[in-house]
């Protein structure tokens, strides 16, 4: 059954959320180095650009579906859109810091409220199965092109003469979408029916982002600040607090009394892997990206045009790579994450063996950006589909948010860790890490701390993954 004009206009409406998150949470890669330069960041201050966006997005996430149903589905969609515009707009007009940093914050909370309405959306306008798939399809692709599309942009529009600091474009861009966006679904999708009698709560969600703000906070600022006592009291008080209260919203659960996750769920073996490996994936992942993007133009002499470019063949090969593996990961799920993550084995050690010790031209270097992208695109989409493959159908929303939150903390993670110990060039206090790059050098030093983190991924899937 084909799609229909009005069809296509429903997808394309409701796909605007995902595209717009997407293209911010890629744009910023590319763009970071000039961003940095224009307002004479520290190295502390580029990762709370990057980690308020993913950390506001990740605090309101889990809720986001019951809120849905509690205020409409509609609503909440407009409301986000409305709030990510206006953030743009506050991030694209920030002349310091902390202006910017709010603009992040709303521009992650707002992506948490309209990204799973539109979702939601499409799944109530689409009542026949097989153009609920297509749909659906459709609306993942869209989210494949915002990457390329938005490390693409992320080097052009920096470097644009004819503004002055032109990297607020990668800001005001989002203006006219979204307010066309905001018309379009006023004007074009139908309300959807509310459910009073829905258990929503706000407290939760904000005591979530408290206690992760607690851990990410020492993560970044402490080897800048050489690990004083009272920031490791805090790192410690603030994992024991997030035990505690996981604890308790497990009691609330067992309780049969509002929870803000469905802790029946974790007795699936197969979806605490699911998870467990996209901890590990994401944290390496987004750090590919940024300390990639940072080498090329602090170290190799790239404009911000050429990185993006650099990054638009790693989203090629993603792209084709996922629409191969999307016919595959049913049946050989294991077997294509396995085959993905050695494919990013041997790029990494392509990264390791010629960023430092050899002159490479564009030619070789786009060549190894495609390649990887193909390992990317092979192990992201298969890694979701493996966590939920087991879980009852009623539950597939639930445990697609926890993924899905569980995939932005670990990206905080990564950009915290692995990205603050890259940023470090002097003063760090991991022994380990100074050691490391007296001898190689800091870009072989991070390949050799991503390889470590890879090699670990696949030494726990075949013993731990078992397929049914």
């Amino acid at each position: 059954m084909r799609f229909q004009i009005k069809d296509l206009l429903h997808i394309s409406i409701l796909s605007t959320g995902i595209f717009l998150f997407v293209i911010d949470l890629f744009i910023i890669n590319v763009s970071l180095p000039t961003i940095q330069h224009s307002l004479s960041l520290s190295s502390s201050d580029t990762q709370w650009i990057l980690i308020l966006y993913i950390i506001g997005y990740a605090s309101i996430l889990i809720n986001a579906g019951n809120a849905g149903d509690y205020y409409g589905k509609k609503k909440l969609y407009l409301i986000g859109m409305t709030g990510f515009t206006i953030a743009s707009f506050v991030c694209g007009l920030s002349n310091n810091l902390s202006l910017l940093l709010i603009g992040r914050l709303l521009q992650g909370v707002s992506s948490g409220l309209m990204v799973p309405q539109g979702i939601a959306l499409i799944t109530l306008f689409f009542t026949d199965q097989e153009q609920k798939s297509r749909a659906l399809g459709i609306y993942g692709s869209i989210a494949g092109i915002a990457s390329v599309i938005g490390q693409l942009l992320g080097g052009v529009l920096p470097d644009q003469t004819w503004i002055n600091e032109s990297w607020r474009l990668i800001f005001l861009i989002n203006l006219p979408i979204g307010i066309l966006a905001c018309l379009a679904v006023r004007q074009y999708v139908s309300h959807d029916p509310t459910n009073s009698r829905t258990n929503i709560s706000f407290y939760p969600m904000l005591k979530l982002f408290v206690l992760l703000m607690g851990i990410i906070y020492p993560l970044i600022m402490g080897p800048e600040m050489g690990w004083p006592l009272w920031l490791l009291l805090l790192l410690s008080l603030a994992i024991i607090l997030l035990v505690i209260f996981l604890k308790t919203q497990r009691n609330l659960y067992q309780a049969k009394r509002p929870s803000i996750f469905n802790f029946s769920l974790f007795n699936n073996k197969v979806f605490n892997f699911g998870l467990a490996a996209a901890l590990v994936y994401y944290m390496v992942q987004d750090a590919y990206f940024i300390i990639n993007s940072n080498y090329l133009q602090n170290q190799k002499g790239y404009t911000s045009t050429m990185t993006g470019i650099a990054f638009v063949y790693q989203g090629i090969g993603y792209v084709l790579a996922s629409l191969v593996v999307s016919k595959l990961i049913q049946q050989n799920g294991k077997v294509v994450v396995l085959f993905g993550l050695g494919i990013m084995i041997i790029g990494l050690l392509f990264h390791f063996y010629t960023f430092d010790f050899m002159d490479l031209d564009n030619y070789h270097i786009h060549l190894l950006f495609f390649f990887y992208g193909i390992g990317c695109g092979s192990v992201l989409p298969s890694l979701m589909t493996l966590a939920l493959k087991d879980i009852n159908r009623e539950l597939i929303g639930v445990g697609s948010a926890i993924y899905l939150t569980v995939q932005q903390i670990s990206i905080c993670l990564g950009i915290a860790f692995i990205v603050g110990i890259y940023l470090r060039e002097e003063g760090t206090k991991f022994f380990i890490w100074e050691n490391i790059s007296t001898a190689y050098g800091y870009a072989n030093a991070m390949s050799i701390l991503l390889l470590i983190i890879v090699v670990c991924l696949i030494a726990c899937l075949p013993s731990r993954a078992k397929e049914r």
